[in-house]
């Protein structure tokens, strides 16, 4: 068993946006949800409840530098992202295999797995969500040895429940056993139409995840959540997504209510008007992940008038240098902001963009 990194409740947070130019700031909201939640450590390693630095429990790539285990633009020299946080085995090896268990973090049901280790780069990797938290996050273990007896979709599971023995199974490349770890992911799920957008993509291979392919996911840091509910700065996932920075606030212009904000309703910042919408506000993270929705009904702008126009209306450039090699906006010599690569993806899968 493990023991629990925190148990809190929350009774409100502040972060949000005020417009004039391209700069955010912060002002007060209030959010009504309060909450106790139990937060597990994914492996038997105390390192991190010990409080030793991150140097010494992560697993560095082939770099050697530890903050390549870490979340963010820390791969190629910065040129590469890194989605969650990648963990070392701390018991006795097997013929050199890890043998540590993997915990689930909190209560949830196991929404995904994947047995074929060669189908992602993930390897092996088994996605639990959890519902009894809003919004409904997941989280995503990866790169596992195998998959515990009794872990099968659709099965509750208890945080600190074990879900497998962690690994280094990959599909396209190889990790060497000295370098065996956990990748753990916490995030959201972009769209349940998917296939839709994957066919389009014209990648040459088999979708085999469904809605759980890494192409859809969108996740935030791990170690900064466990450390800030640790400490108490947050005590749920609701308020550590609203203390998330707003990168960049798009304005689309779409008659489409996207599921997201069904499936992620805490996100939703105003009901969605009666006579339909004519577009929306998106406010997303310096990474891509989105954070906030304002429903724009129809009116005499033109708002209503067609699908995927996008207008950037405000941005945070601190966010967006830190993210950079993920290419949400590019900014241009003069100043101007445009949609990137990574901005057009996300609202790809938001809305069902072409």
């Amino acid at each position: 068993m493990t023991r629990p990194c925190g148990v809190a409740r929350w009774a409100g947070a502040a972060r949000g946006l005020a417009r004039g130019g391209l700069l955010l700031a912060a002002v007060a909201f209030a959010a009504p949800w309060a909450a106790a939640q139990a937060l597990h450590w994914p492996t038997p390693g105390d390192g991190f409840e010990e409080g030793e630095p991150y140097e010494e429990w992560v697993q560095a790539t082939a770099s050697g530098n530890p903050e390549s285990a870490l979340f963010g633009c820390v791969r190629n020299n910065g040129n590469r992202f890194h989605e969650g946080l990648d963990i070392a085995p701390v018991l006795p090896r097997r013929r050199g295999e890890a043998t540590d268990p993997v915990f689930a973090v909190m209560d949830g049901t196991v929404a995904y797995i994947n047995r074929v280790a060669g189908n992602s780069g993930y390897g092996r990797y088994i996605v639990v969500v959890h519902g009894g938290v809003q919004p409904a996050i997941h989280t995503l273990y990866a790169h596992l040895a195998s998959i515990a007896d009794g872990i099968e979709e659709g099965v509750r599971v208890e945080g600190g429940q074990v879900l497998g023995i962690m690994g280094r199974s990959a599909g396209g490349y190889t990790i060497p056993r000295q370098r065996a770890h956990l990748h753990l992911e916490f995030g959201l799920r972009l769209t349940d139409d998917f296939q839709a957008w994957y066919d389009r993509q014209e990648f040459g291979s088999a979708n085999h995840h469904g809605v759980w392919s890494g192409f859809n996911l969108v996740g935030f840091d791990p170690l900064d959540f466990f450390t800030r509910m640790r400490t108490g700065e947050v005590t749920s996932v609701d308020a550590y997504l609203a203390s998330i920075p707003v990168g960049v606030v798009v304005r689309v212009t779409t008659d489409r209510v996207p599921d997201f904000v069904r499936r992620y309703p805490r996100l939703l910042w105003s009901p969605v008007p009666e006579e339909g919408v004519g577009g929306w506000e998106v406010m997303l993270s310096g990474w891509g992940l989105p954070l906030r929705f304002i429903p724009l009904p129809p009116d005499d702008r033109g708002l209503g008038a067609g699908n995927g126009v996008t207008e950037i209306i405000a941005v945070d450039p601190g966010q967006l240098e830190n993210y950079r090699c993920r290419q949400i906006v590019s900014m241009e010599p003069d100043g101007a902001a445009t949609l990137g690569r990574g901005g057009s993806r996300v609202l790809q899968l938001l809305f069902g963009f072409k």
